[in-house]
């Protein structure tokens, strides 16, 4: 055999170490090159200096806590400013069509990608069989609307939320732990807006925190008091269940100073569900006994109630009558709208001026679409009635439920965010025992009013 050498094959080590230096160069050129350009953005005036300082910074997080840490720092941010996303802290106010929150939502969706491709979608059936009537006749009537154009717009941002942050968080699929901490923000981004009540702005007597309304800040309060109904159970501890209490009484208290009556009616509905939810005679007791004091104590509590709270507009203050007529001409309006196409509607071009979410999308998408819409609102509310462990999150979806008939916009992010993790339970309702990314569930034990151990923090 002739001598002959052969060259040794290249080992699959040595090419993962090549593919390597390869990148760091590219990132090294990247780096290089984002540096020249923030320099030169940030010669050219003081705000764009402060965008190049804040690009800067992002970068810096991003090399220094991790594409996910980054991602999930964004997304606590976008549920921390959903309660005021369209107040204090936009500076187009209520009628520009992007806020720092989409901003960031945004943000933290682009990080996410990554993740997501590596995630298969699970969608309850009674969810696809809705979204696809609203998907097919909100494309019918806008293509037919008079003004396609707004109608298109107002159709994609409130498919943003029904389609986009719901499937978000149905295929990032975040632990019960992850959903807590996202909770937790908007309830701490609702006790920012109260504190900043008594020196922001006012509609009339009614306090309207950060949020660009009154009727916003009190609808805040209520999905916050509701998202803490759930987060009540998530901890047995003392000093917890203290805390939790705290912040359900300031956000009642916001909906009071924000004068919104249906915000104050639907807090009295959450609270007659908890005998229901929670299974309990020994609850429902209570709730009778403190429902009686109510009663007797209510002309003390009007009397007591500033001009525009919410207490004395439920008793027929003179601003109260006003609105009730306003409300009025703009349901007659939505109904007459609904009337001239009642199968498949009109667009979504009028629909904010119904001042009722439900009647504007019968009026935008026709009773076939508003069918679809309910099918969704089935999806999401009815494992509150089964036993998962923390069905009680479905607190929130009966509050957006039962407060969005008084909202005009249909994409209202001060309602959809806290509610959209429900879409969670929905997709899980009928896992048992482990999820990915938590802990063991906890058993659901029916509660009898006698003193129980303490059951260890559930992930």
């Amino acid at each position: 055999m002739s001598n002959q050498s052969v060259a040794p094959a290249m080992s699959s080590s040595t090419g993962q170490e090549t593919t390597g230096v390869v990148e760091r160069r590219l990132v090294t050129v990247g780096l290089w090159g984002l540096t020249i350009a923030l320099v030169a953005a940030s010669s050219r005036g003081p705000i764009a200096a402060a965008l190049a300082l804040m690009v800067a910074g992002g970068v810096v997080a991003l090399a220094v806590l991790g594409r996910e840490r980054v991602a999930m720092a964004a997304m606590m941010l976008a549920f921390a400013t959903s309660p005021m996303y369209k107040g204090v802290i936009s500076p187009g106010g209520a009628e520009s069509p992007i806020s720092p929150t989409d901003l960031v939502f945004a943000l933290a969706v682009l990080l996410l990608v990554p993740t997501l491709m590596r995630r298969s979608l699970n969608l309850p059936l009674t969810y696809i069989i809705g979204i696809s009537l609203i998907l097919v006749t909100g494309t019918l009537s806008t293509v037919f609307s008079p003004a396609p154009f707004i109608s298109a717009v107002q159709f994609a941002q409130w498919l943003v939320m029904i389609v986009g942050l719901l499937g978000l968080l149905a295929l990032w699929a975040p632990s019960w732990r992850t959903i807590d901490i996202l909770l937790w923000c908007y309830v701490a981004g609702q006790m920012v807006s109260l504190a900043y009540a008594p020196v922001g702005g006012a509609v009339g007597n009614r306090n309207q925190g950060m949020a660009n309304h009154p009727n916003e800040f009190g609808g805040a309060g209520v999905m916050a008091f509701a998202v803490l109904m759930y987060l009540w159970r998530r901890n047995d501890a003392v000093w917890y269940r203290v805390m939790v209490a705290g912040f359900a009484a300031a956000s009642a208290g916001s909906v009071v100073i924000s004068g919104s009556r249906a915000g104050v009616a639907v807090l009295a509905g959450l609270i007659l569900m908890v005998p229901f939810v929670e299974r309990s005679a020994f609850k429902g007791f209570l709730l009778a006994i403190g429902g009686a004091l109510f009663v007797f104590s209510l002309p003390y509590i009007v009397g007591q109630s500033g001009e525009g709270s919410a207490i004395t507009r439920l008793a027929g203050s003179a601003d109260a009558l006003g609105a009730d007529k306003a409300r009025t001409e703009a349901q007659k309006f939505g109904v007459d709208l609904f009337l001239q196409h009642p199968i498949l509607g009109n667009g979504f071009a009028d629909s904010i001026y119904a001042h009722n979410v439900l009647l504007a999308v019968a009026a935008s998408i026709g009773i076939v679409g508003l069918l679809g819409y309910l099918l969704v609102l089935f999806t999401l509310a009815r494992p509150i009635i089964g036993n998962h462990p923390n069905r009680r999150i479905g607190y929130a979806v009966w509050a957006f439920i039962a407060i969005t008939p008084t909202f005009p916009a249909l994409e209202d992010h001060t309602l959809w965010v806290p509610m959209a993790p429900a879409i969670l339970l929905a997709v899980r309702a009928g896992s048992g025992g482990r999820e990915d990314g938590d802990e063991a569930a906890e058993p659901d034990v029916t509660d009898t009013g006698a003193a129980s151990a303490p059951r260890p923090v559930i992930g």
